[in-house]
This record gives C-alpha cells, structure tokens and sequence, in this order.
C-alpha cells in the first residue's frame, strides 16, 4: 500500500523563533467567562536586562495551549481572558486540539503553566495555581519577572546581540513595526521595518522581521535576500536560518533546505522546527531513514509542538511500507488533534491500513 495523501510542510516554524509571526495557523481556544482573568508579566535576559525583542509566551492548561501572546520591546505581556482576542496575541502557536474544560464560565483546572521557549535558552515554565476560583469579579494575576538561562555550550540565541546596539530611532521603527504586525498591518508593518534597516544596517532582528513578511507575500527573491542580511549581520542568530531553510523548503530547494536547517541546528540542536524541515525536506529526496531520524529528533525537542510531525513520521512509515508505525502515529494525530486539518485525512489512510492488515483498534 502507497501513501496518497500530501505532507503538509507549513512555513509556521518563523514563527516560533521570531515572535513576530502576521500570519493564523490556528485559531486558539477562547475562554468564555463572565468574569474576565489578566494574567501578566516581565521576560528578563540571564543578564537581567529585559528581553530586547518581542519573544513568544504561551499558556497551557491540561497539555493543550490556550493562547499565546508576545512581549513588548520592555519584555512585558499580558494574557486577557474573557475580553476577545488582546493587541498581543499571537496566533500562530495555539493547537488546534480542543479544550474539554472550556465552558460558559472560567472553569479552568486548579493550575495551568506558562512555558517561555527561546532557542538558545533553557525552557522556562511558570506554574499558576490560583485558577480554581471565579469570584465573579475582574482578576488579575501578576507572575512577576521571570528570567531566561543560557544552555551551557550552546553558541546560538534566538535573540540577536545586534539589538543593543541599535540607535534609538532605528528601534522605534522596530517597534512600530512589530505593533503593526500584531494587528496583520503589513504593508505598513515593512515601511517601519524598512526603516528600521536603513538607519541600522546590522539591525539582524528586523531584517528577519523583513524576511518573515516577504515571505509572506510570496516575494521569495526579497525573502532570501532580507534572512540573507540578518544571518550576515549576526551569524549566531537562529531565526534567520530557520526562516530561509522554511523558504527554501516551500520553494522545493530541498536539498538547500536540509543544509540551511543543518546550520541552524549547529548553533542550538534541540530547534524542533529545523529538524522538522531537515525531515521534511529528506523526504521529499527519498532519503527515508535520515528523513526519520530528523523527524525522531523535532519530535523530542520542547520548541514547539508541530501537528504535522505526525502526519510527516506517518509519510515516512508508508514510504518505507511500514504500515504498523504509519497508523501509530495516524492514531497519534487522531488522538491528539481530533479536529486537526488532516483528521479526515488520517482517518482515511488509517482505515486503509486496518483493512490491508486485519488490523483494529
């Protein structure tokens, strides 16, 4: 039996290394309460300062992400529950899984935690145990600064050094430009950036920037050109590498795409998403067992939980005519996002396994 299906191969990995991603993946699961809940905070450097560029935060309860919001340029967040999707939510990062315990009311568990994944930066998690209660009334919950750690021996960062040293005209473009990317302003959001470059040329973060929304648009020239100028500028930033190795995978340079993910992971190994392309790009070369062994090592990684993983593994398992594994990780899929975009999909080719094989579950 051969696979019919199609591997998804998203370019949702600049997302999770840049924290400035315009374009929804998935729309994040909204707790509906009569009571609204803030839940804010402060991202710090291991040097104490604030982080210099926006990073991503996300918040999870019972192993599904509710929402994830970004930090301003001070290193500030903040999650509204109960008030509509906030200025800084970030809509790339949520799962597609639903949430069982999203009711009318905040029926939140007794604790849900927040999880801080910077390339580079060792997991930071935040438990917030004050959830259990609904008074009825307004709330907020302030977790005060929490303060990212250095992996020993890792050379790469997801935030680039270049940043303190940018003027301080250069960084309010940034800064404008990043709001304007909250609010899917593009067009506007690349007249700042643009800006932002010309006054700072080493400006690595907002060349990124510059490549994720050419990207974008589908100017794959200005894109590589743009992730081109970042890596230059400082070439022990991650995000670049990952953004133009996703590039490259869209564009069928696959085997460019396996070397420019291959950098990325020198600089920090456990970058799911760059083994994830390194995986999806093997195989679309037919190199199955490499194509395994990357998407082995992103299924590992803590960066980001990737739906496609799954589908990509199922892929690699048909391909080499291993029905059995192909349909754990169809059920796998299945399991942990029912409503997922390939649900129908798994569905499908799982019966098709079990009815070659006799096999039910």
């Amino acid at each position: 039996m051969k696979w019919n299906g199609k591997v998804f191969l998203p370019l949702v990995c600049l997302v999770l290394t840049t924290g400035m991603g315009a374009a929804q993946q998935w729309g994040p699961a909204q707790l509906q309460s009569p009571a609204p809940l803030h839940v804010n905070g402060q991202i710090l450097m291991d040097t104490g300062q604030p982080v210099f560029e926006p990073v991503s935060v996300a918040f999870v309860c019972g192993g599904h992400t509710l929402q994830v919001t970004r930090t301003d340029l001070k290193g500030y967040f903040q999650f509204d529950f109960g008030t509509g999707p906030h200025a800084n939510m970030d809509m790339s990062f949520s799962d597609d899984a639903p949430i069982p315990w999203v009711t009318n009311s905040l029926n939140l568990p007794q604790s849900c935690e927040l999880e801080v994944m910077v390339p580079g930066y060792q997991p930071l998690l935040k438990t917030i145990s004050e959830l259990g209660i609904d008074s009825g009334l307004d709330s907020e919950i302030d977790v005060g600064p929490l303060q990212l750690e250095r992996i020993a021996g890792v050379v790469g960062s997801a935030i680039s050094a270049n940043s303190l040293l940018v003027p301080s005209g250069a960084r309010k473009e940034f800064d404008k430009g990043d709001k304007e990317v909250r609010s899917n302003h593009l067009e506007l959001a690349t007249q700042h950036l643009e800006r932002a470059v010309a006054e700072y040329e080493k400006y690595a973060a907002a060349w990124n920037e510059l490549g994720v929304i050419y990207s974008e648009n589908r100017d794959v020239e200005k894109s590589r050109q743009a992730f081109g100028k970042a890596i230059a500028a400082d070439p022990h930033y991650i995000p670049p590498y990952v953004g133009l190795a996703a590039l490259e995978l869209r564009n069928e340079e696959y085997e460019s795409a396996v070397e420019t993910a291959g950098r990325a992971l020198e600089l920090d190994p456990r970058v799911g998403l760059a083994s994830f392309i390194q995986a999806a790009a093997n195989f679309k070369l037919n190199r199955l067992d490499s194509a395994e062994k990357s998407a082995r090592d992103a299924e590992e990684e803590p960066y980001q939980n990737i739906p496609e993983l799954h589908v990509l593994l199922a892929a690699i398992f048909m391909a080499k005519q291993d029905g059995p594994n192909a349909a754990a990780q169809m059920r796998a899929y299945l399991k942990e996002f029912p409503q997922g975009k390939f649900a129908g999909q798994m569905k499908t080719e799982l019966k098709q396994i079990e009815q070659s094989t006799g096999e039910r579950r």
